[in-house]
């Protein structure tokens, strides 16, 4: 495995000890509809299960904890039975994109969401685990309520925010997204307003093997990924 490559490799020097070091790789992947898998086809954790599988050459598993419409609040709510239970290596946390829903029982205030996320960390450094926070990718932000749009970038910037100050290992998910054409975005990627299809799934989980410096080079049988590959590398080059 190549980690020479790998983005702040400093902040995922945890990560990769766990990558190399457990024979038995147990990943917990923790969001809201971003994680969920409500629909059949490429899911992000097939792609980041096959390339691991393979990058790795060694057993991994890949836990889905994802519940669609929750809020950092009613994710930590059962974060003990669909998280902690399993006492992952690694937790993929990407959370955000409810908290800013305007309506009262749905919006959590800025100073809660980001100690909603610190006590993510907090909770998976006491066994020992690595974790990693995503943002979300891009959404359709014309398509959106504008309150809701406002809130969902400025969460998105909080992350980074957050990630910086606690030295967390981040995937920019909505900074590779902002690199595609609107059109193509919209109608390539993008199920809805504010969720991917089959093909941004793909992407996501490109994005997250990058930056655990593994790719699905040796995964046989990949004909159905080959033209977002192209396109992955060719958002990396700038083009």
């Amino acid at each position: 495995m190549n980690t020479t490559d790998t983005p702040a490799a400093n902040r995922f020097s945890e990560v990769q000890k766990k990558l190399t070091e457990c024979k038995n790789l147990r990943i917990v992947v923790f969001g809201a509809s971003n994680t969920d898998r409500y629909m059949p086809g490429i899911h992000w954790s097939d792609i980041l299960h096959l390339g691991l599988r393979y990058t790795l050459q060694k057993r991994v598993w890949i836990i889905n904890s994802g519940t669609s419409g929750n809020n950092t609040r009613e994710a930590l709510a059962r974060f003990d039975q669909e998280v902690k239970a399993f006492t992952p290596d690694i937790v993929i946390v990407t959370l955000g994109g409810n908290d800013c829903n305007p309506r009262p029982e749905k919006f959590v205030p800025e100073s809660e969401y980001r100690n909603n996320l610190r006590k993510i960390a907090g909770q998976v450094n006491q066994w020992g685990g690595a974790v990693i926070f995503q943002t979300y990718y891009k959404m359709d932000m014309e398509a959106m309520d504008p309150a809701r749009a406002q809130g969902f970038l400025r969460n998105m910037e909080i992350i980074r925010e957050e990630a910086d100050a606690n030295g967390w290992p981040l995937i920019d998910q909505y900074a590779l997204f902002d690199k595609l054409d609107k059109e193509e975005f919209r109608y390539k990627y993008m199920l809805n307003a504010m969720h991917v299809n089959e093909n941004g799934n793909i992407l996501i989980g490109l994005e997250v093997l990058r930056h655990l410096g593994a790719s699905v080079n040796d995964v046989p049988h990949k004909e159905r990924l080959l033209p977002v590959i192209l396109r992955h590398q060719e958002l990396l080059q700038g083009n």
